[in-house]
């Protein structure tokens, strides 16, 4: 078996959507609209799985990293440092960074709707 998708509940799959193209670099490659209701989005880097956006009018709940069940969407780089330069010139605070005791390097952010993503450099 392999991990096909990762769905992610928005409540502006749209503009989640396009965060994820512009902030991580994923493209958009299938879109799923039913009149009267926003669209399920899906997209996908150069390899790995995708990333299924779907709609809700749902509340979001407060989440913490190390709570039981989803934590985080784990992301490859090359150069953290330089990610991180990048990402600070979006707007974006890449939080948490540190050395493993395997000898990666990783460091955490948020996406829009509250869902943390994890870059690694191994």
């Amino acid at each position: 078996m392999n991990v096909e998708h990762v769905g992610i509940y928005a409540r502006d799959p749209s503009a989640l959507a396009e965060w994820y193209a512009r902030v991580v670099g994923l493209k958009e490659i299938r879109r799923i609209e039913k009149e009267g209701r926003p669209p399920v989005v899906f997209l996908h880097g150069e390899k790995g799985a995708s990333i299924e956006i779907l709609p809700t009018d749902v509340a979001p709940a407060d989440r913490e990293l190390m709570r039981p069940g989803y934590s985080h969407l784990g992301i490859v780089v090359e150069d953290l440092d330089a990610e991180e330069e990048r990402l600070a010139g979006l707007g974006v605070d890449l939080k948490g960074i540190r050395a493993t005791s395997n000898g990666w390097r990783i460091g955490y952010f948020d996406d829009p709707e509250g869902n943390t993503l994890e870059l690694v450099q191994r």
